[in-house]
């Protein structure tokens, strides 16, 4: 009888034994289990968040690409006034995309829409296309709003679209006359399709820097419009890869415009 008990307890023991260790496994697959999905869920949302295009410090742009408009026409303000497509340092500049509408709302230029593919520019209406003129020691460029050139509630507010003949995966400005107002840039690929938007407020006299997010190299195009109370002009473009300027349009005519010496009301960021 006594065995008998014995025999019984063993097995008991011996079978919670096998329980708890089952339990204990059971246990840690659980926790396997649980971390696992939280390590993935994490690297989803991590994708997920992961921006196209991201802003970063204009210095840690790799690009030596510059485009610095001194070799093109500009002079002292108003300065020179370009109703067609032009090229400066490798890059062809415009109003904006083909595909691309302009709806001024009140002296600012807004655009909407898709570019059409592939991209390719179009001009604004006669003086509210683009400028360019001397700001300290360096030339600017503008967009032209619709109050025309060469009034100077149009420098500055208009918008402007830079083309590159060669896929880009970085891009960067020096900002002049920023008043606090804000910046709608749009990045294209080169069959139109949109990259990102990205809008900067608080816009100062300052550096600016933008990175393909991966580094790859499908920036083709970028458009800008503005809000900024004073008017805003671009220095300093920075690319990564060389541009040679070919203009999709073979049959555009660049026309200037005379640069006017003086006009009454100078703007903010104009040179005294």
């Amino acid at each position: 009888m006594a065995s008998i008990l014995l025999y019984r307890l063993l097995s008991e023991s011996i079978g919670h034994l096998f329980v708890n260790r089952k339990s204990l496994q059971e246990g840690h697959m659980s926790i396997k289990l649980r971390f696992f999905v939280a390590l993935g869920a994490a690297a989803g949302c991590a994708i997920a968040q992961a921006a196209p295009i991201n802003q970063v410090a204009y210095a840690s742009l790799t690009g030596t690409q510059l485009v610095t408009f001194d070799d093109v026409a500009g002079g002292t303000a108003p300065g020179t006034n370009y109703n067609g497509i032009f090229v400066s340092g490798g890059a062809s500049f415009a109003e904006r995309f083909a595909g691309q509408t302009n709806t001024p709302s009140g002296d600012f230029d807004v655009l909407s829409g898709t570019p059409t593919a592939s991209l390719s520019l179009a001009v604004g209406a006669a003086n509210q296309n683009l400028n360019v003129f001397i700001n300290g020691a360096s030339q600017v460029l503008t967009g032209l709003g619709p109050s025309g050139f060469p009034n100077f509630n149009a420098i500055g507010e208009g918008s402007f679209a830079v083309l590159f003949s060669t896929d880009q995966s970085e891009f960067g400005f020096q900002l002049v006359g920023g008043n606090s107002g804000s910046a709608t840039i749009d990045f294209f690929r080169r069959d139109g399709s949109l990259i990102d938007r990205i809008v900067v407020s608080g816009l100062a006299d300052a550096f600016y820097g933008f990175s393909r997010d991966g580094g790859t190299f499908d920036i083709a195009g970028i458009s800008i419009f503005n809000d900024d109370g004073a008017g805003i002009g671009f220095d300093n473009l920075k690319h990564d890869v060389k541009s040679d300027g070919t203009v999709p349009e073979p049959g555009t005519v660049l026309l200037v415009g005379a640069a006017l010496a003086s006009l009454a009301g100078r703007r903010r960021f104009f040179p005294s």
